[in-house]
This record gives structure tokens, C-alpha cells and sequence, in this order.
């Protein structure tokens, strides 16, 4: 394995908002966890190529439409760990800004999932 990546969804919604903000938030907290964080836009934009340099991706999603996970496996390539915000019990509030409770939740889940692989 060369490195983690993140993909977060980074949509419109709020939902989307909150991916980026917590993978932000996450990466400024845990400096050195993740090689590169990288938004679902960016991988349609010519990115996907950096994706396939690292053996473990992370994908977090803002609802169901999955629209991150969607991203890669179209780039060929498999989530090693995919979170959905509104599986937390985050709801969408169309366009709304995140709340700080919701970026320490998606935050917390993510720290979670990332020390049970390395157990």
C-alpha cells in the first residue's frame, strides 16, 4: 500500500458540504493519516489516475446517491472504506450549511472505521 487517499462527495447539498468540511476538519486533526483528498469533481476533471497510485481508498458520501463511490468505480477503481453521512442519522437539509456536530460525527465515524482496519 503506497499512501490513503480520501474522496468525499463535496455536492451542493448540505450533506455534500459537510463530506469536504469534515475530511478538512479530519485531515487537520490527523496530520499524516491521509496521502491525498481528492472531491468527487476532481476525479471527472483527469484526477482519477491518483487514485490508482494508492491501494486504499476512503470514500465519504453525503446520502444515498453515492455520487463519490459512483465516481470511482467508474475510474475502475473500489472503495476500501465508504461512508454516507445520512447513515449517521445526518439529514439533508437541501442547502444549508453543515453543523459542527455534524462534521465531529462524520469525523468521529471515520476515526473509528480507520482504527478498526489496523487492528
Amino acid at each position: 500500500m503506497t499512501g490513503k487517499i480520501l474522496v468525499t462527495c463535496s455536492g451542493i447539498s448540505s450533506t455534500g458540504k459537510l463530506t469536504f468540511q469534515a475530511a478538512n476538519s479530519f485531515i487537520l486533526r490527523n496530520p499524516g493519516v491521509f496521502e491525498r483528498h481528492l472531491s468527487a469533481p476532481a476525479i471527472d476533471g483527469g484526477k482519477s489516475e491518483m487514485l490508482k497510485e494508492n491501494a486504499f481508498v476512503v470514500v465519504l458520501d453525503g446520502c444515498q446517491d453515492c455520487c463519490s463511490c459512483k465516481k470511482i468505480k467508474k475510474a475502475g477503481i473500489e472503495q476500501d472504506i465508504h461512508i454516507i453521512a445520512t447513515e449517521l442519522g445526518i439529514e439533508k437539509r437541501g442547502a444549508e450549511d453543515p453543523y459542527f456536530s455534524e462534521i465531529n460525527a462524520v469525523n468521529r465515524e471515520l476515526k473509528r472505521r480507520l482504527i478498526s482496519i489496523e487492528k
